[in-house]
């Protein structure tokens, strides 16, 4: 009986120690966050601002080929998280999604997602660039 009052007796001294914690000892997310381990470097995105021409290089449509095809597999990837994370962490999720596509976009050599936006939008209709997409391995529609 003697055990049993000692084990009960220590048991709500553990609990009142646990719950009487100091808030102010644990960390903010932020700083967990920039405390954390980056794999990579960010990389600086330029500004893009729209061409007066929609033709682009061979080069550019090359860009956009590995662009595309990185996007793909971010996309799927993040989606798990966003889909499994808590509804207060979803936005903060979808910021940094959007931080790594501008992020891959830049990698590959495009002014980040808006440059790649602006091709998916305005280069990939222009029938002039449609040998240049082939060449690169996008089919077009035009």
């Amino acid at each position: 009986m003697a055990k049993r009052v000692l084990a009960i007796t220590f048991l709500v001294m553990a609990s009142f120690f646990i719950a009487c914690g100091d808030d102010e000892a644990k960390p903010q997310m932020d700083q967990l966050q920039s405390n954390a381990p980056k794999s990579v470097a960010i990389v600086q995105v330029e500004a893009f601002t729209a061409p007066e021409s929609s033709v682009i290089t061979a080069e550019k449509a090359k860009f956009y080929a590995k662009a595309s095809a990185g996007l793909l597999e971010l996309g799927t990837s993040w989606s798990e998280r966003i889909e499994k994370a808590p509804e207060a962490e979803k936005v903060q999720i979808l910021n940094a999604y959007n931080v790594a596509r501008d992020q891959l976009c830049a990698r590959v050599g495009l002014a980040g997602i808006a440059e790649f936006d602006w091709i998916t939008t305005v280069a990939l209709a222009d029938p002039q660039n449609k040998s240049v997409f082939e060449g690169a391995g996008i089919k077009t529609s035009n």
